[in-house]
């Protein structure tokens, strides 16, 4: 499981209030019960160092750390960024480890839901991010309007262009050069979980870019022209360049049900896969529409750090090509 840690600086208009009641006033939706669990959990630290309690008094200058473990379903609100309004649909900038519709697993940390509580508004959803995609996305906010949308996706009018960070195997890619993967897709049959992708019998279309490369790593600009379930990242290993980080696609179907498992992983792998959504444009009702979603700093600091090739797997071969 991915732990969270926050920090808060006491100010001075805070002094000596109780440590639950000052957790519960700085965190949205945080009641002073939840705030205690947390503190007799041993989840709740403070500098100057003293030992925790629910009554203890915090003062001006103290440092309130809480650690928290991220189940899949603890809302991230406060990381949606709302990058554009109109009479007729939101654009938003979706953070990684938030899904766009509810599941079993996960009802609250949603970007519907978001929408649902914070908006007070009823999302009719056009297109979807994977769960730990970042970027751009279009919400619409009625049917008439969600019809119009989604007929441009179906129609291919809507052209979005993602930033990934993929191994360069063989260094494959190098700066300015160009490819298209046109290899089609479905499902990939018996093996779990259910929703891994391979070669199928659906038409799919990647165009990409290379950008720039450094050491074993290369930042692509990809675009596609299908929209088949996880296509990019299964297209990207079918070459032999996995995106960094994708725990199904890079590491495998055993590494991705032991880390959904909460069992250490302790290859290689960015808390998120380095696929973003930077760029999105269209025309509607006659007007052109054009929007970026800033790429996380955590992808650029991956991209420079030293990374060898001993750090990825070496078994895993089932999806790439010769």
């Amino acid at each position: 499981m991915e732990k969270r840690v926050r920090q808060y600086v006491v100010l001075i208009n805070e002094d000596n209030m109780r440590l639950d009641e000052y957790l519960a006033y700085k965190i949205a939706r945080f009641s002073r019960s939840r705030a205690n669990g947390c503190i007799r959990a041993g989840a709740v630290s403070i500098e100057p160092y003293r030992q925790v309690r629910p009554a203890l008094k915090v003062h001006t200058g103290d440092i309130v750390s809480l650690s928290q473990t991220m189940s899949g379903d603890v809302p991230m609100y406060d990381e949606v960024v709302m990058l554009d309004e109109t009479a007729d649909f939101w654009v938003f900038n979706k953070p990684s480890g938030m899904a766009v519709h509810p599941t079993a697993n996960i009802y609250h940390n949603t970007l519907t839901r978001y929408i649902e509580t914070e908006l007070k508004c009823q999302p009719y959803v056009v297109h979807r991010l994977d769960k730990e995609t970042s970027g751009a996305m279009i919400v619409a906010k009625d049917p008439a309007s969600g019809k119009a949308l989604d007929a441009l996706f179906l129609s291919r009018e809507v052209h979005k262009t993602y930033d990934a960070v993929v191994y360069n195997a063989g260094g494959r890619y190098y700066p300015g050069a160009q490819a298209d993967i046109e290899i089609p897709l479905g499902f990939a049959g018996l093996v779990l979980p259910r929703i891994t992708m391979g070669v199928g019998e659906l038409e799919a279309h990647t165009h990409l870019e290379c950008m720039e490369i450094h050491g074993d790593l290369a930042w692509l600009h990809v675009q596609i022209h299908s929209g088949r379930q996880h296509q990019i990242r299964v297209h990207l290993a079918l070459e032999g360049t996995p995106i960094i980080g994708d725990k199904l696609y890079l590491f495998g179907e055993e590494f991705y049900k032991s880390y959904l498992d909460g069992n250490e992983t302790p290859m290689f792998a960015p808390h998120r896969h380095l696929l973003h959504a930077g760029r999105l444009c269209f025309s509607y009702k006659g007007k052109a529409y054009e929007y970026s979603a800033p790429v996380p700093d955590m992808m650029h600091a991956v991209f420079k750090s030293e990374i060898s090739p001993a750090m990825f797997p070496t078994a895993y071969s089932r999806l790439y090509r010769n």
